[in-house]
């Protein structure tokens, strides 16, 4: 009785140690987190199995991803992450919802008769992952990206900037000035600029000033303060300013970045 007693318990044992490593084979060590992960256009995109699996540490380290498909473009693409000869799909997606940050490059512009104007000639800087457009935008909500004046006077127009996925701007206002009434001197040719480490900066290159009646008055614009060092990495202000005959004045900054030489890196 006994022997059979105990005949009975191994066989309980050998029958739940038989189907535990049943069970556990069908237990997949790895599972996916969720089916799709969101990216932000222009951000990092990880390459971290943990972000994507879980799974324990030893299975995390074996755990290889697919990413061969994937394009730093907007969309949807499939992917996939393998262990022990498996494969997992699961999808990223890269959108944009961050909205175009602008800023005019001057409040006033001073424009002549029958001149055509461009939107995206009156920005000056545009903090966006994405291409944009921008377009003059009249009350009745249509969109132009230029704009011709026929009759002089001052005029009062809105700018919206977008990107190509639609994201707008903060709608921008500007005061165009056409003809002889202008008043109000410009600079042009205000970019910043990236330049190698060693090499010749003209200050002046490129720059153009106007008293905002159509006469170039570009050598009268004064340099406030000018702090390049070709010699030395770093980025670096100017700042330029011209006044007209009618004393209004303003004044524009420009950032000039001063890269390393590759070329001297390599020798």
């Amino acid at each position: 009785m006994k022997k059979k007693i105990i005949g009975i318990v191994l066989t309980f044992f050998v029958v739940v140690s038989t189907l535990l490593t049943i069970f556990a084979f069908r237990i997949t060590p790895v599972t996916l987190k969720r089916d799709t992960f969101v990216y932000e256009y222009g951000t990092p995109i990880s390459n971290n199995p943990a972000d994507y699996v879980n799974a324990n540490a030893n299975v995390i380290n074996e755990v290889q991803l697919n990413f061969s498909n994937l394009k730093n473009e907007i969309g949807v693409y499939k992917v996939s992450a393998s262990y022990a000869g498996v494969e997992f799909p699961f999808y990223i997606k890269i959108q944009d919802t961050t909205k175009p940050v602008v800023t005019l490059k001057q409040v006033v512009f001073n424009v002549n008769l029958n001149e055509e104007i461009s939107a995206l000639n009156l920005i000056d800087k545009v903090d966006d992952q994405s291409e944009v457009i921008a377009y003059f935008l009249e009350d009745d909500g249509t969109k132009n990206t230029t704009l011709k004046f026929t009759k002089k006077g001052s005029y009062i127009v809105n700018i919206l900037v977008e990107d190509v996925v639609g994201n707008q701007a903060a709608k921008l206002r500007a005061k165009i000035v056409v003809g002889s009434l202008g008043n109000h001197p410009t600079l042009e040719g205000i970019d910043d600029v990236e330049i190698v480490q060693g090499t010749h900066f003209d200050i002046m290159e490129g720059v153009k000033a106007s008293d905002g009646n159509g006469n170039d008055i570009t050598h009268q614009i004064k340099i406030l303060k000018n702090t390049v060092n070709t010699e030395e990495v770093g980025t670096y202000e100017v700042i330029y300013s011209i006044t007209n005959s009618q004393g209004n004045n303003i004044q524009r900054t420009r950032k000039v970045e001063v890269i390393k030489n590759e070329s001297e890196k390599k020798k």
